[in-house]
């Protein structure tokens, strides 16, 4: 009988060998799991390609909305959320096969219509720059790349929904001057014109000065040109010669309208400096005034003083519209929202009944 003799080693290694590939299954499988119970759908969607809405990508949404709200979601809550996530992917999909797409000056000409709409909200008479817009998002617990992408969405879906539910909003009437009248009868005293001053100013930014010193010699310096103007120079001049204030320099330092009651530019200014444009007649030159943000020395160019508005009376300042017109235009944008949201839900139910839907109920809560 013929015996082969095999090392002990190479006996030992080839176990070891054997043990090492059983354990790294053992443990490849594991990670699969894993996955798999991360990464497991609780919807997937059909209309032109199937998609998959994962556990991870939901519970994403859920963490990122309870953090904004400060509340947690109810399983009822969770639905309707992923029923917005379900009717995003459709919209999607029913958008790509009638090829409509959004462009990048169409994103571009949305965010600079955010921006000042944002600036004229916060009566700034005039639009945010960039930097102001992305504090705002950034405050508001959203970062510019979420914005963009939410925004595009929003943008594809109108886009989708006008195109094809067209017809609805062609037929869209304006509202008889009754609904306008009786909207004015019933809002009567919000239409009022407030107190408002316009005035110049030649500013001295203060606000990257942290010592006492730095802030007495940028007082100097104001109380120079001060000096300078009662010696007969001309304000003008010297707007463009000393301002800080970027935006108005080269505008004969137009600070544009201050109303009486724009709490937040109240907050921002500081009472004191608030108050005086008020306190001064239409051409007249003050000091040297103190605000929380520098050193100002203002001339007033126009007062608009407290009224109430009837129904066909300008709206100040710009005067380029009177009550009537946004009383109109409110209504119909009004109207058009409500429109536009049964538009949308007519069109996602279409959707809906040719798509291929299912909701895995037993991944909804953890």
């Amino acid at each position: 009988m013929l015996y082969l003799t095999v090392p002990l080693r190479v006996i030992t290694l080839g176990v070891m060998k054997r043990n090492f590939l059983v354990l790294a299954a053992v443990f490849l499988f594991a990670q699969i799991g894993f996955a798999q119970l991360i990464d497991k759908p609780v919807a997937t969607v059909k209309l032109s390609k199937f998609e998959v809405i994962s556990v991870q990508q939901f519970r994403s949404r859920i963490e990122d909305l309870e953090a904004r709200t400060k509340n947690k979601l109810s399983v009822e809550d969770r639905r309707k959320l992923l029923d917005l996530m379900v009717s995003d992917k459709l919209i999607s999909q029913a958008a790509a096969m009638e090829n409509v797409t959004v462009t990048q000056s169409e994103l571009d000409s949305r965010i600079a219509l955010a921006r000042q709409t944002g600036g004229f909200g916060l009566n700034l008479n005039r639009e945010l720059t960039e930097q102001e817009f992305r504090q705002l998002l950034q405050q508001s617990g959203l970062s510019w790349e979420e914005y963009v992408e939410e925004l595009e969405k929003a943008i594809l879906q109108q886009k989708f929904v006008m195109q094809k539910k067209k017809a609805l909003f062609d037929k869209m009437a304006p509202p008889p001057d009754s609904e306008i009248e009786d909207f004015y009868d019933a809002n009567k005293t919000v239409f009022v014109a407030p107190d408002m001053v316009r005035f110049k100013h030649i500013y001295i930014d203060t606000r990257n000065l942290n010592s006492a010193e730095e802030k007495a010699k940028a007082q100097e310096r104001a109380e120079d040109i001060a000096r300078e103007l009662r010696n007969g120079a001309s304000f003008d001049e010297l707007v463009v010669k000393y301002s800080d204030d970027k935006n108005s320099r080269y505008k004969g330092g137009d600070f544009g309208y201050l109303r009486r009651d724009d709490q937040a530019r109240r907050q921002l200014l500081g009472k004191e400096f608030f108050e005086a444009p008020f306190k001064l007649d239409v051409g007249e030159v003050s000091g040297v005034l103190q605000s929380n943000i520098g050193f100002h020395i203002i001339r007033v160019t126009e007062k608009i003083p407290f009224r109430l508005l009837a129904l066909d009376d300008p709206i100040p300042p710009q005067n380029n519209s009177t009550v009537r017109d946004q009383i109109n235009a409110q209504l119909m944008q009004q109207r058009q929202a409500e429109l536009y949201q049964q538009a949308l839900l007519d069109l996602l139910s279409e959707l809906k009944k040719k798509a291929e839907i299912r909701i895995f109920e037993e991944n909804l809560s953890w």
